[in-house]
């Protein structure tokens, strides 16, 4: 397909223009104007452009991009690598960071909530005046080490666990990647839980004292599910031939 068309969809789809935010949304680095595969990844990196290159990749998408709002460095070391493989090979970079997080269909935090069995999903996780998680509730409370299995089944890392009292779970916001300052609206909402991505210092007393499960499974073990649901819909939608490129990192 046209990459132009491909990106407009997008940007409508994942609601773009509504969404402030740090990265620069979207095409980032220009490359071939026709799309037949696309690799998709949660991070930037010299070894994920070389790869899908090497797949026949026109187009790379990704939840962490190259390029953020007041970025200014020279153009050296790793970003000169990086830079240079995609021109080299006249790949599309395209990145959508919380409009990715936030989406109700193909987010992150709503991906893993369907996947957890999670029901009754609201909004969940205000920034700056911007939802960007999912909350709800599971039709039968379930004891707070087995939540912890599941979640290291489905992200392929042991969660670290902050305990607070009590072992059932029935209520839970989910915030990915770093959404540790989600606690505070977990508290006030009364939820039994929260899961979220890296796990700050100061959260397993916190946890323990506002009476709030915390389970921190890694930035990137937590944010792999977006650009993976997102490629699934842009495969089943313009039949283009989508991979998933994994790099896991234990942060």
């Amino acid at each position: 397909m046209d990459r132009d068309e491909l990106v407009a969809y997008l940007e409508e789809y994942l609601g773009v223009e509504g969404c402030p935010d740090a990265s620069l949304n979207g095409l980032q680095v220009e490359g071939k104007s026709q799309v037949t595969r696309l690799a998709t990844a949660v991070s930037c990196s010299v070894r994920f452009f070389q790869e899908a290159a090497r797949w026949g990749a026109e187009a790379l998408l990704v939840h962490h991009g190259l390029l953020w709002q007041g970025q200014v460095e020279p153009i050296c070391g790793s970003v000169r690598r990086r830079l240079a493989t995609l021109l080299a090979h006249d790949l599309n970079l395209l990145a959508y960071h919380l409009p990715l997080d936030r989406h109700p269909e193909v987010g992150n935090a709503a991906v893993l909530a369907t996947k957890l069995g999670l029901e009754g999903l609201e909004p969940f996780g205000t920034f700056h005046g911007l939802t960007v998680g999912w909350a709800g509730v599971f039709g039968r409370p379930q004891p707070l080490d087995e939540l912890a299995r599941r979640l290291q089944l489905l992200t392929g890392q042991e969660p670290l666990v902050f305990p607070a009292q009590g072992q059932w779970v029935s209520s839970v916001g989910i915030v990915t990647g770093s959404g540790s300052g989600a606690l505070n609206e977990a508290v006030e909402t009364g939820l039994d839980a929260l899961i979220t991505g890296d796990p700050k210092e100061w959260l397993m007393h916190r946890a323990e004292e506002e009476g709030v499960h915390v389970l921190a499974c890694g930035h990137y073990a937590s944010e792999r599910f977006g650009v993976q649901a997102l490629g699934t819909h842009l495969e089943e939608k313009f039949g283009l031939e989508v991979r998933f490129f994994d790099y896991p990192n234990p942060a």
